[in-house]
């Protein structure tokens, strides 16, 4: 029994050692190049490859976004009365149009009555220092005055011009005319003007109020820059420039495109990762209110690329490729980056360098695809 049993063993040491030496004795093989594809004379037959190189077109796309109307902050204007007062009158509701010059409140206080009452009192002061002046001046030349009433008297002089000019700035900081006050046109109260043509945006105030020189009373909105503020994605930022065409819609106006350009590009790009492209319109739709939502078309400039017909492409998982003859039964997968696609053509923006003239592969990227998926 015991006999038996290492005679087993014996001739199943000896099969396995004549086993290695078949393997050792192989010729190794060069591994297959996952990126290489070894095609048959059926499957050329089949696939009827084309070869070329990549050709140069004018490329240009719509792109869809989304964005609001917006307004700049020169055209939003804050309304307020630096000297402070009570609100006597005013007629302004929000969404009223005002007109520029057009009052839009009466202010009285008695900080109005006093002010004016100061420049009164100081050109009649300035006009005095100058007759002052005007006499040591006289007395100097004369050899009759002394140097130091001379000094005095310029000195006094100059500082009622001071005192002057800046008393009518004051007045002219609430909108009253400093060169036509004269004592029989003292009033306590002013009227606030209009400085745009637009409508009221907020009325924060109501009559009879006091309202401290810093509050605001008003917010008036001047539609002339109302321009939309579109949302841009960063991987659509490269392609959106300054004079793009963008034809825009309103939620509720589907059926209507409003005509408009870009004027500025924000390269800034947010958190969110997106940009924002300033609008103008080539004339303002009715009843524009800073916030509405808007959707927008914008129009790429065309600009010259070396393009690929669409079937000379192929996406495998994240990337793109194409394929390049290497002989007349390999062809090779090459990854490429590529930008717009239009009317049957690609753009390629990386990975041609160093591709031989007349090989690229112009048809059937998807089959020769297929073709190793179900090789794979």
């Amino acid at each position: 029994m015991k006999s038996k049993i290492l005679y087993s063993i014996l001739i199943t040491l000896f099969l396995v050692g004549c086993q290695s030496a078949q393997k050792a004795d192989a010729p190794e093989q060069d591994p297959v190049q996952a990126d290489i594809i070894q095609l048959t004379t059926d499957q050329l037959a089949a696939l009827s490859l084309q070869y070329g190189d990549a050709s140069t077109a004018a490329m240009g796309s719509t792109i869809r976004v989304q964005g609001k109307v917006d307004l700049p902050p020169q055209n939003l204007i804050s309304v307020n009365f630096p000297l402070g007062g009570y609100l006597k009158q005013t007629k302004l509701i929000p969404g009223m149009k005002v007109s520029k010059g057009e009052v839009i409140a009466i202010m009285e206080d008695q900080g109005i009555v006093q002010l004016q009452q100061d420049l009164l009192t100081a050109k009649s002061k300035l006009e005095l220092s100058r007759l002052e002046l005007d006499r040591q001046k006289s007395l100097a030349d004369a050899k009759a005055g002394t140097l130091r009433l001379l000094q005095q008297a310029e000195a006094e002089f100059k500082l009622q011009q001071v005192t002057v000019k800046a008393l009518s700035e004051k007045l002219k900081l609430i909108g009253m005319d400093p060169a036509s006050l004269t004592e029989g046109s003292l009033t306590g109260q002013v009227l606030l003007r209009s400085t745009i043509n637009g409508y009221v945006s907020k009325v924060h105030v109501n009559t009879g109020k006091y309202v401290q020189p810093t509050e605001t009373m008003f917010e008036l909105i001047d539609p002339e820059d109302i321009h939309a503020a579109l949302t841009i994605f960063e991987k659509d930022l490269p392609y959106v420039k300054k004079g793009d065409k963008v034809n825009i819609h309103f939620h509720n106006q589907r059926a209507d495109a409003y005509p408009a350009e870009v004027i500025l590009v924000n390269q800034d790009v947010d958190d969110d990762r997106t940009a924002t492209a300033h609008c103008h319109f080539k004339q303002h739709p009715r009843n524009l209110l800073p916030g509405m939502f808007v959707e927008a078309d914008i129009t790429i400039q065309n600009t010259e690329a070396k393009v690929l017909p669409d079937e000379a492409v192929v996406r495998s998982g994240s990337q793109e490729f194409i394929f390049v003859k290497i002989s007349p039964t390999e062809v090779k997968m090459v990854s490429v980056k590529t930008g717009i696609a239009k009317e049957g053509k690609t753009e390629i923006l990386e990975g041609l360098d160093g591709i031989a003239p007349g090989t690229i592969v112009l048809n059937n990227a998807y089959k020769i695809l297929g073709i190793i998926k179900n090789s794979e």
